[in-house]
């Protein structure tokens, strides 16, 4: 039991520091290595605790802007802004103004979309052209 126990913490552990080394290259704006290390945690994103997976949400939204990635940006940080709704401590202040300037462009052209003006073309109701997944996405 006790050596069950010790290797459960040591893998939590693990991924805590995989998110952690995502986070880092964020910041030193090694985005693809930040990508690269979220991908790799996704499968395992279920064994980070709740706070860890609103910032694994955001890191990998924010990273994806960063990449020019805009469909999937939208869509970590419209889940991270979910998430931070639920836990409004899980990101600090400053982040989570970060995470709402990021998001305005796309609320807003999603509101746009909603509401063309009067003579425009009415565009494709908001995700129908974006890929559609569940999260986190598994690979075979």
């Amino acid at each position: 039991i006790v050596t069950g126990l010790l290797a459960s913490l040591g893998a939590c552990q693990n991924y805590r520091d995989q998110l952690d080394r995502a986070d880092a290259h964020y910041r030193a704006a090694r985005y693809e290595s930040a990508l690269t290390n979220l991908e790799d945690l996704e499968s395992d994103f279920g064994h980070l605790d709740a706070i860890e997976q609103v910032r694994y949400r955001y890191v990998r939204g924010m990273t994806a802007e960063r990449l020019g990635q805009r469909d999937e940006a939208r869509h970590w940080l419209s889940l991270a802004r979910e998430s931070v709704e639920q836990r409004p401590a899980a990101l600090d202040e400053e982040t989570r103004a970060i995470l709402q300037r990021t998001l305005l462009p796309y609320d807003q052209a999603a509101g746009a979309s909603v509401n063309p003006p009067a003579g425009a073309p009415a565009a494709a109701p908001a995700g129908q052209s974006a890929r559609t997944r569940s999260e986190p996405r598994t690979t075979p």
